[in-house]
């Protein structure tokens, strides 16, 4: 849940509103095979995007609290499960060249997705190569997200209608994927739990359309080490674009 553009001054009551298109990275057939301790193939592409609706009001002393939802619309068998978010964010310095802003923010939610069962995979024979743990029907796998983080923006500022910024953020992360998988032998029904702490470098730019609509543009960079059985690179670094269009109101 990072920030769309840098904090900036509010008055009590502002409000805006933004729709932004953010992207999802491919992952490889090799970065895939996760399952059974690393011999399984699971079905981990399902969109290259999703999307989310944002709202910011201004509150006393400069601060803006925002809440985020991404609508739970189906995409290749998978749906966002009351993902939202939620930040406050402050600018705390600003003068004529550059500007500092603080943003504290949470992510809240899941996806449910047939991640161990696909249908791909419950076309084939039971017990056969291409469905070797015997998925009988598709799988109702829930990943539920637990995200909590600061951002700190650097912006600069110019006379012109683009201003660029670049921002530094640590989420402490706290997720779990909970599997339900028809299989011939039974049902399987398993939690997989995964924490730590990441940091995401974002760059980006604000386009001023005119006083009231502006286009937000950004890209951000995390780096993070995957531990596997098999012999594949262990950098599985994520990197995402975003594109917002925000009103105010």
């Amino acid at each position: 849940n990072l920030g769309q553009m840098p904090p900036q001054s509010v008055d009590i009551g502002d409000l805006s509103i933004s729709a932004e298109l953010s992207s999802i990275p491919r992952l490889t057939k090799e970065q895939q095979i996760v399952g059974l301790g690393g011999f399984k193939n699971e079905d981990l592409n399902k969109s290259p995007a999703f999307g989310r609706l944002r709202a910011s009001m201004g509150l006393p002393w400069d601060i803006s609290a925002e809440i985020s939802w991404t609508p739970p619309v189906r995409i290749n068998d998978s749906k966002p499960d009351h993902l939202w978010g939620a930040a406050l964010s402050k600018p705390i310095f600003n003068n004529e060249k550059i500007g500092i802003g603080l943003r504290l923010f949470l992510l809240r939610g899941g996806v449910t997705a047939s991640v161990t069962c696909s249908e791909d995979v419950i076309n084939f024979e039971v017990y056969s190569d291409e469905n070797f743990v015997g998925c009988v029907g598709l799988s109702e796998d829930r990943l539920q997200m637990n995200h909590e983080g600061v951002e700190v923006f650097l912006s600069f500022n110019s006379s012109s209608a683009i201003h660029p910024w670049i921002s530094l953020a640590s989420s402490n992360i706290d997720s779990s994927v909970d599997i339900d998988a028809p299989l011939q032998a039974g049902r399987e029904r398993s939690t997989i739990h995964s924490s730590g702490l990441t940091q995401t470098l974002s760059a980006g730019f604000k386009h001023d359309l005119d006083e009231d609509w502006s286009l937000n543009l950004s890209g951000s960079y995390t780096p993070l080490d995957v531990e596997r059985p098999s012999e594949i690179s262990g950098n599985d670094d994520f990197w995402n674009l975003r594109l917002g269009l925000t009103i105010k109101i």
